[in-house]
């Protein structure tokens, strides 16, 4: 079972503690519990039960004055964002040189937007992986220290060919390398280079990390594709923001990249995306010689839905198709929306039994299903028709299963009809 994060917020202010858990549930990117605290006292009753992600702390409480509960949370490794009225010069040095990820003045009008900015890295840092590769030991546990400081989780290889092997078989999305650049065998320019081979910068950031006096070292790393560099000795701030400021960037490229590919409506993956996606899956099964299913799924009297309960409701019904497909299917199977209520299946490394047990169970699911909106309780059936073979044309199995569709609808609705290669 996957633990709930947990957000604390510790602030005098009525005011302040509401805008900023407002701003935090707001956030579609946010999924955390938030709790909120007025005082040190609370705090420590707090924490007795309640272990936490990331914490918003005022350094200014009543019976706390000197920002004592930032020691506090610093003793329970908590990752700490300061939000403060404002200190002297004197007071600020002091909290800055805590172990802080950053400090923020309530003066500043942007201030609520940027806290969730800090949060949301921090959040999405404790499900991150990085791979740190150095062929020396006491660096990577050095460097490995510094990046589990701010809760990333840290693969490790002492030379390139162990890297390149972690990257290719880890199951694991790994989106940041860092490398350093003189090791033995393939140095890290070469990594580098090899890397990008096979993973462009929007997939995979890399940073470059050398003491090396050549100015060139830099350069020719960004021109062989290396997303940043680093010159030794650094401190720890440096790494932070340089490491998160990379899987900032990998995360716009993805979420940009979703948008693209992902029908806004169900959140399902798109036509453009399942013949990117699909054509690969269909060729490796080809070289193996194994069938693949494509199955088209319909929502049987779908203008019905629409005309007696309205457009809403219709936008409802097409996105309860892909909450009960995601119970049935398994992470490898490729699921799309077609357009409308037409929605397609790919499943490869599948046998006939299964596929056809299975479709059954998903036709079964929606003619039980009763969907509860307000007032109103409706169901829908489910027409399926499926092609199982092989072919070298994902369009061509598409559209026999768009016969075997037909034929399903044809001969009353709510059934499977499945074509095989012996029956085309």
């Amino acid at each position: 079972m996957i633990r709930q994060k947990k957000i604390l917020i510790v602030d005098d202010s009525k005011f302040v503690r509401s805008i900023v858990a407002k701003a935090l549930t707001r956030s579609d990117d946010i999924d955390a519990k938030i709790i909120t605290s007025d005082s040190y006292a609370m705090t420590l009753d707090i924490l007795n039960t309640n272990e936490f992600h990331v914490a918003i702390l005022d350094v200014n409480l009543p019976d706390a004055p000197n920002g004592e509960v930032i020691d506090l949370l610093i003793e329970k490794n908590v990752p700490i964002v300061v939000l403060t009225g404002g200190m002297n010069e004197s007071s600020k040095n002091i909290i800055l040189e805590k172990d802080i990820v950053e400090y923020i003045t309530k003066s500043n009008p942007k201030s609520i937007q940027y806290i969730v900015t800090i949060v949301k890295r921090i959040l999405k840092n404790y499900d991150a992986y990085v791979l740190l590769v150095d062929d020396s030991e006491l660096m990577r546990k050095m460097t490995r220290t510094n990046l589990e400081r701010i809760h990333l989780n840290v693969l490790e290889a002492k030379n390139a060919q162990e890297a390149i092997s972690i990257l290719s078989s880890n199951e694991k999305y790994i989106p940041l390398v860092l490398t350093d650049y003189e090791m033995p065998g393939m140095n890290g320019m070469e990594l580098t280079m090899h890397l990008r081979q096979y993973y462009s910068k929007d997939q995979l950031s890399i940073i470059a990390i050398s003491g090396s006096d050549n100015s060139k070292i830099a350069t020719n790393f960004l021109r062989h594709g290396a997303n940043d560099f680093i010159k030794k000795p650094y401190t720890n701030e440096e790494l932070s923001v340089r490491v998160n400021v990379s899987l900032e960037l990998i995360d716009l490229f993805r979420q940009n990249k979703d948008t693209a590919n992902k029908d806004f409506l169900t959140g399902m993956y798109n036509r453009r995306y399942f013949f990117e996606s699909g054509t690969p899956i269909l060729d490796k099964s080809n070289r193996r010689k194994e069938p693949v299913g494509i199955a088209m799924l319909d929502i049987d009297l779908f203008k019905k839905i629409n005309d007696s309960y309205g457009h809403d409701i219709g936008d409802i019904a097409i996105k309860e198709i892909a909450v009960i497909l995601k119970k049935f299917l398994r992470s490898s199977d490729l699921l799309a929306r077609f357009g409308g209520e037409e929605f397609c299946i790919l499943l490869d490394d599948i046998s006939f039994e299964d596929l056809s047990s299975k479709f059954e169970e998903i036709r079964s699911a929606f003619e039980k299903n009763i969907i509860i909106q307000n007032d109103l309780q409706f169901s829908y059936t489910v027409s399926i028709g499926i092609y199982y073979g092989n072919s070298n044309s994902l369009e061509d199995i598409i559209n026999l299963s768009d016969k075997a569709l037909y034929e399903a609808k044809e001969t009353g609705r709510n059934r499977v009809i499945i074509y095989t290669q012996n029956k085309e």
